[in-house]
């Protein structure tokens, strides 16, 4: 039985009265609730803006959370034990410091691969899902208005806003744009934020629209049209009996009659057809040229791989030369290989490669579970983000990098639980027990 303070003039400590919660003395860890919020966006803020004066910032946070991790040990290292796929990509890093081409190289990428999953966790943990998404909407509306103040048009009128390139601008626009519609759709939001949210939200689609990029532009469709679905018919189908089985049923005979009438009947080729209405040739800018490339070299190195970081290296005369055909950079700069499964599978050899193939099948399910055990906006929202990112990383090395944006929205995703919305209820209505009710009331 936890006890109080101890009194001024030396009696023994008060107890805790019996039946009833036991009283904490005041701590630092308690204004802990206040902190995690300003430190995540901190954290977002630092991985999406690209100014070089905020990588301090990144790295005070990434302290704060490492630091935090170890304090709420109890809480983060159960969360740690259902996430451990997270962490599979740093241990086959660290053990590759045993044939990697720089050994210090290998340690600090192993470091910071796993820092980013203790951020992921961490902060799936210890912040409520409406917390994080709002989070990540006042950063990405602060990203947002900073692209409208400098906005970057290429040569064929795509906007990058304050990127270099306009599938990233794209990429955190459309991240504005999942947030915003969750926050939206969400009852239990505070009004003002909702109208808001629903402002910027068609402010960030505004901005994919105007990117050009074709990938994101195909995400906002299919997230729309989802949280359309989600929100206004799936929902509201909960209040007849069978009727979302009656829509799944619908929905299946719909996709397989489709799927025969498209490829079985007209015979169409589906991948020319989205590249084409994408504006992309069959070789996706080179990319394809570059996963052969990893083919071979996985091959060459199945067991092993070439280490981290082991392949794009400036004595390597054949990555040199891929960075200036495929990249256009006469100077030897960061590359890789535009496909995170490829990416570690050339690093860690094939355990590299399933391993991520296990991350991203593992996150999906995950978010999934979650959503299905509590199916509200918020969770929605997850599970976009979990499906964006993967589909992301078919085309970048985000899950096989450290410190990205992309990587950490899907650890946060796949590593949220929330218990069955009935049984939260029942557990913060639950009575007090009778014994307790009655000493309280004498008291």
């Amino acid at each position: 039985m936890s006890t109080l303070f101890p009194g001024a003039d030396g009696a023994p400590p008060l107890s805790s009265p019996p039946g009833l919660p036991s009283a904490r003395p005041a701590s630092l860890l308690n204004y802990a609730r206040y902190a995690d919020p300003f430190f995540l966006f901190c954290w977002i803020c630092s991985l999406v803006l690209p100014y070089s004066f905020l990588l301090p910032l990144r790295y005070l946070a990434a302290a704060y959370f490492a630091f935090a991790f170890v304090l709420f040990a109890r809480q983060t290292m159960p969360a740690v034990g259902r996430s451990w796929p997270i962490f599979v990509i740093p241990v086959l890093c660290l053990i590759s410091a045993i044939w990697a081409p720089s050994v210090n190289e290998a340690m600090r990428k192993s470091m910071q691969l796993a820092l980013t999953g203790i951020v992921g966790v961490y902060v799936a943990t210890r912040l409520s899902g409406r917390t994080i998404l709002t989070t990540y909407f006042v950063a990405g509306t602060l990203t947002a208005l900073l692209c409208l103040a400098s906005n970057n048009v290429d040569y064929s009128g795509a906007w990058a806003g304050i990127f270099d390139q306009k599938n990233w601008f794209a990429g955190h626009m459309f991240v504005l744009f999942a947030a915003s519609i969750g926050l939206a759709l969400d009852n239990e939001v505070d009004r003002r934020l909702r109208l808001a949210a629903t402002a910027t939200m068609f402010l960030a689609a505004f901005m994919v629209v105007m990117s050009k990029s074709g990938t994101s532009l195909l995400l906002l469709i299919g997230a729309s049209a989802f949280m359309f679905v989600h929100s206004f018919i799936w929902q509201a189908a909960r209040r007849v009996q069978h009727a979302q089985i009656l829509i799944l049923a619908i929905g299946a005979v719909a996709a397989i009659a489709g799927a025969y009438v498209a490829f079985g009947v007209m015979q169409v080729d589906l991948k020319a057809d989205i590249l084409g209405a994408l504006g992309k040739d069959s070789t996706l800018t080179g990319r394809t040229t570059l996963w052969e490339i990893a083919q071979r070299q996985m091959a060459e190195h199945p067991l092993t791989g070439l280490g981290a970081n082991g392949y794009w290296r400036k004595e390597n005369a054949m990555a040199t030369t891929l960075v200036y055909i495929t990249g256009g950079h006469e100077v030897f700069t960061g590359y890789s290989f535009h496909n995170s499964y490829f990416e570690n599978g050339v690093n860690y050899g094939y355990p590299g490669y399933w391993a991520t193939v296990f991350l991203a099948g593992w996150a999906l399910l995950s978010a999934g579970l979650t959503w299905l055990r509590n199916q509200t906006a918020i969770n929605a929202v997850f599970l976009v983000v979990v499906a964006m990112a993967i589909v992301k990383s078919q085309s970048e090395a985000d899950l096989a990098l450290e410190f990205t944006s992309t990587s950490v929205l899907l650890y946060i995703a796949a590593s949220r639980k929330e218990a069955p919305k009935k049984n939260r209820l029942n557990a913060t209505s639950a009575p007090i027990p009778a014994e307790a009710a009655g000493q309280h009331s004498r008291a």
